[in-house]
């Protein structure tokens, strides 16, 4: 039987993973117009300013927002200042399917800080779940990789980044609330947004439709992941390990929403994840069974 802890942090992360594959389709799309990502970052900005709005109207502000260690806060949010610049710079340069791959490097960067950084007791059950799930997604999104250049730095710049966001809400869980982890994990990247902005503005109806609507699907799974990763004590790799569900959610769509034939490799792929997932359900029982 999995306790409530196992089963809240895994739906985090599995319903998180299903809003970055909306949200990342989408910024593929955009990627290819002439659309930047301030442009698309402070688009979304009303989106946070509704959110200060409720919490102050609600006399929620100090709770939500108040931390023992603004220090980690800003450094978790001054990582993440880059990666929405290298999301849109990479994909004009490589596909999404190259950029998804080495950026599923992340659970197995995580696995390495939490035996490190977090003395997690790693079990065979964590090992063989990351690996099932990574070979999983070379099967499914099968990258070309053919010719290699600078580009694909951005994504395991990304996978690193990931990984450490993700550890450092792990290891100082208890300095603020999941809300304020998430706001100010994204408040550094919407300010210099502003000023980017400033200096090439962009107004498009149709555009900022579509880019809040991306906004607001990758708020609700920044928020998801971020749960799930803060409340892991003690199974953190293994939970991080249902990333590669994210591929499986890519799968589903393009089969049921774009009517995608796969091939029996690609459903080999699909399985693997589904099997990884499962094993990261008994990883983290295993985890928190022996602490």
């Amino acid at each position: 039987m999995l306790n409530k802890q196992i089963i809240y942090c895994s739906s985090g992360i599995i319903c998180g993973g299903l809003f970055f594959v909306i949200h990342d389709a989408i910024i593929d799309h955009l990627s290819y117009l002439n659309f930047k990502f301030y442009h698309h970052v402070v688009f979304g900005s009303p989106l946070l300013f509704l959110l200060f709005i409720y919490l102050f109207l609600s006399g929620n502000l100090k709770k939500y927002l108040s931390s023992s260690n603004y220090t980690i806060l800003i450094i978790r949010g001054t990582i993440f200042l880059p990666i929405p610049f290298i999301l849109f710079v990479s994909l004009q340069n490589i596909s999404l399917a190259e950029w998804t791959t080495l950026n599923m490097l992340s659970p197995i960067l995580g696995m390495i800080l939490a035996i490190i950084f977090l003395k997690e007791k790693i079990n065979l059950f964590t090992v063989i779940s990351i690996t099932l799930g990574f070979i999983g997604v070379l099967f499914i999104l099968q990258p070309g990789f053919s010719n290699f250049n600078i580009y694909y730095l951005g994504p395991l710049f990304g996978a690193f980044t990931l990984a450490l966001q993700s550890f450092l809400a792990n290891k100082f869980y208890n300095i603020c609330s999941t809300l304020g982890f998430f706001i100010y994990g994204v408040l550094p990247v919407n300010l210099l947004s502003f000023i980017l902005f400033y200096y090439d503005p962009l107004i498009d109806f149709e555009l900022i439709k579509l880019s809040m609507f991306a906004n607001f699907i990758v708020f609700i799974g920044f928020y998801c992941f971020t749960y799930a990763l803060q409340n892991s004590q003690k199974h953190f790799s293994s939970v991080f390990g249902l990333l590669y569900l994210q591929i499986f959610w890519s799968f589903i769509i393009s089969i049921f929403i774009f009517n995608e034939h796969q091939n029996i490799i690609v459903i080999l792929g699909a399985l693997f994840i589904i099997i990884s997932g499962l094993l990261s359900l008994q990883a983290q029982k295993k985890q928190l069974n022996d602490y």
